[in-house]
């Protein structure tokens, strides 16, 4: 464009300056007109040219000026190319040193971190990556990475790599890689494919440990359903044991009533002998007495024959006398036959109901052994068999309250915690049972004991265990007496605790405990001013599973009295009570004096 601007400025200025020929136009004029007519159509022609070649210099001005300012243009656009290249230059820079960083992240990441190409060889691996699989980066990279994955996962990773070729990005795809030592690891990848480079870049993690711990806490919630299906058929079977506790109480009451009437038919038959031994010496004491009139008899008989020689004059009245008499002492005879005959049959018929009798008492005797040691076995294997159950619904119960106390609502925790607080009153109640039972088969070693040493170590226990409890304690004198010193202590520790237990909700709560000597006795008591109870069901008090108060006012299993009186009863001893309805009680028990 520039070129043909110097042209055209050329040719303008030829045509402007150019006036030589003009001279020889205006000679031929003026020959003729003619010429003259030539020489104005040439000069208009030029004119014309001429105003062609201004034109046309207007429009190099212009064309000029606008290349000057595209001449600015390009200055200003060369600038910014400076300024563009200088600045990629800057960036070129910053992503030398984001390299330098990534290549700092990528060796010394702790997740597994690799490049890898579309068909399935890696192409850099870091330190984190060969750690975990136990391979070096030269084994690692000389094979497919697909020979590293177990064969159940080849299928989806295959579908993985051909969704990135796609440019899907992956997130959290987990497949497994065999290690060196031929064990399999679970690793979650994270990874995207750059559609430049053709590679796949991707970070990995081992989740193997939570793969496990996921599966051993989903066996857990397995065994906790199966542990909360054996709640439910422990739950069932306690009541069927219940329902079956009941029935053996009722058996034991009809038992203890059968236990009773043979114990009075047992004193009825033992009445019944000793008033047959009675008369069995009465009948051996006249048949001594008819034994001792038959020799009598005799010397009778012989002085009579004597006599009769002597006096023959009188032999008329002597043998009539004689006939009298042997008439008298046939009947004699035969009385005394009869009666031998009747002793014979008594001594007999004494005889065998001795014998059936001793056998009757050997029977009850037996039967009542049986019974006890029934009542015994029942007792423990009673106890025994429940603790299983008590113990299997209080574990699950605390296994829910520990696991899913944030799931339940209130009505389920309050159920929950009737559950736990109902099994910990049976597991009491069969301990107590338990120890009710085997009262009976413990022997009673007797020794001296101390009384004052041992009631203030039980109070000392009972108040340790109940720091918030405000009962004051008036001991008197305890002489000591003759027991089982574990048996006594058992029935103290009955005896206080149950003081403090029903004096806890008055004011000024106060127990009194002290003896006093009654003849080769020591009567002990323990006396409260609690709530006491009504003396219309004394005959209720020391009975088994027996309560004068609700559970809903003083916790308790009702066999602590029936404790106390059987130990006392195995000591010859005797227990006893006094109380006034909400003024308190008192209750003595008596043992043997240490100098009887």
């Amino acid at each position: 464009m520039f070129c043909k601007f110097i042209i055209i400025k050329i040719l303008f200025y030829h045509f402007l300056y150019k006036t030589e020929p003009i001279p020889i136009y205006m000679e031929k004029r003026s020959t003729t007109d003619d010429d003259l007519i030539i020489a104005n159509r040439e000069l208009a022609f030029q004119k014309d040219e001429k105003g062609k070649r201004a034109r046309e210099l207007v429009i190099a001005n212009r064309e000029l000026a606008f290349q000057n300012k595209e001449k600015g243009k390009r200055a200003e656009e060369l600038i910014v190319a400076n300024k563009e290249l200088a600045f990629q230059n800057k960036e070129k820079g910053k992503r030398a040193e984001e390299l330098t960083a990534y290549k700092h992240f990528f060796y010394n990441s702790m997740d597994l971190a690799c490049f890898a190409t579309l068909d399935g060889y890696f192409e850099e691996i870091n330190e984190s990556f060969t750690t975990a699989l136990g391979y070096t980066a030269k084994e690692l990279t000389e094979k497919t990475f697909l020979e590293f994955v177990h064969p159940d996962d080849i299928e989806a990773t295959l579908n993985e790599l051909a969704s990135q070729s796609l440019g899907v990005q992956t997130f959290n795809f987990t497949n497994r890689f065999k290690t060196k030592a031929g064990n399999y690891l679970h690793i979650e990848w994270n990874s995207v494919f750059n559609q430049d480079t053709q590679k796949i870049y991707a970070t990995g993690r081992d989740i193997s440990e939570k793969i496990v711990a996921n599966e051993e806490l989903a066996f857990q919630n397995e065994e906790k359903g199966k542990r909360a299906d054996e709640l439910i058929i422990a739950n069932k079977e306690l009541a069927f044991q219940n329902e079956e506790k009941g029935k053996r109480a009722d058996e034991l009451i009809i038992a203890n009533k059968e236990l009773a009437f043979q114990n009075e038919e047992k004193g009825k038959r033992a009445d019944e002998l000793i008033i047959a031994n009675k008369e069995l010496a009465f009948q051996n004491e006249e048949k001594g007495k008819r034994a001792d009139e038959l020799i009598i008899a005799n010397k009778e008989l012989a002085f009579q024959n004597e006599e009769k020689g002597k006096r023959a004059d009188e032999l008329i009245i002597a043998n009539k006398e004689l006939a009298f008499q042997n008439e008298e002492k046939g009947k004699r005879a035969a009385e005394l036959s009869i009666a031998n005959a009747e002793l014979k049959k008594a001594e007999a018929e004494i005889r065998k109901f001795n014998e059936e009798l001793e056998q009757k008492v050997i029977d009850r005797t037996e039967q009542l052994e049986a019974v006890n040691k029934e009542l015994g076995s029942f007792s423990y294997s009673v106890s025994h068999d429940l603790r299983a159950p008590i113990r299997a619904i209080n574990g699950y119960a605390r296994i829910l309250e520990d696991d899913y106390a944030g799931k339940f609502d209130e009505d389920g925790t309050v159920a929950l915690n009737a559950i736990i607080r109902n099994s910990k009153k049976m597991g009491q109640l069969i301990d107590d049972l338990l120890a009710f039972s085997k009262l009976g088969r413990k022997e009673v070693t007797v020794s001296n004991i101390n009384m004052k040493v041992l009631v203030k170590s039980v109070k000392d226990d009972l108040l340790f265990d109940d720091k918030e409890n405000k009962t004051e304690f008036k001991i008197d004198t305890l002489p000591p007496a003759k027991g089982d010193q574990s048996l006594i202590k058992q029935v103290w520790i009955n005896l206080i605790s149950n003081a403090i237990k029903y004096s806890k909700n008055k004011a000024g709560a106060t127990v009194e405990i002290g003896a006093s000597e009654k003849g080769n006795e020591i009567v002990y008591y323990v006396k409260d001013n609690g709530a006491g109870f009504d003396m219309q069901y004394y005959d209720k008090l020391f009975g088994v599973f027996q309560r004068l108060h609700s559970q809903e006012e003083f916790e308790g299993t009702g066999i602590g009295l029936a404790i106390v009186q059987k130990i006392v009863s195995r000591h010859k001893g005797s227990v006893w009570a006094e109380s006034i309805l909400d003024k308190g009680a008192t209750f003595y028990f008596s043992l043997p004096d240490i100098n009887s």
